[in-house]
């Protein structure tokens, strides 16, 4: 789900969340369950909450963001917050244990 939304974020936001994760943004996840993640994209002072969730096949996703909020569109920090969640997977895996499950 994480991947496929990934690839519908436009070229720019893509490549501001990457920039993100240079810049030493944070991804602070307060839920986290089968399908369904919450939680803050933070730099600097500013802090924005993002909730991926799993929609039928698809999945749907929304920021506190004005870009977000009023364009629509899927941002940097949904971009950024579902990049963390993959990277948190995959380190998971190589440790050979499950990701926690949060908000329980």
């Amino acid at each position: 789900m994480l991947r496929r939304l990934l690839g519908k974020v436009d070229d720019g936001r893509f490549g501001r969340a990457l920039a993100g994760m240079q810049a030493g943004w944070q991804w602070e996840c307060k839920e986290r369950k089968a399908g369904y993640v919450e939680g803050y994209v933070k730099h600097g002072s500013k802090q924005y909450m993002v909730v991926i969730e799993r929609r039928g096949r698809g999945g749907t996703a929304r920021c506190s963001c004005e870009d977000a909020v009023k364009r629509g569109v899927l941002c940097k920090h949904i971009a950024f917050a579902a990049m963390s969640e993959l990277g948190l997977a995959a380190a998971a895996r190589s440790a050979h244990r499950q990701l926690q499950v949060l908000g329980r």
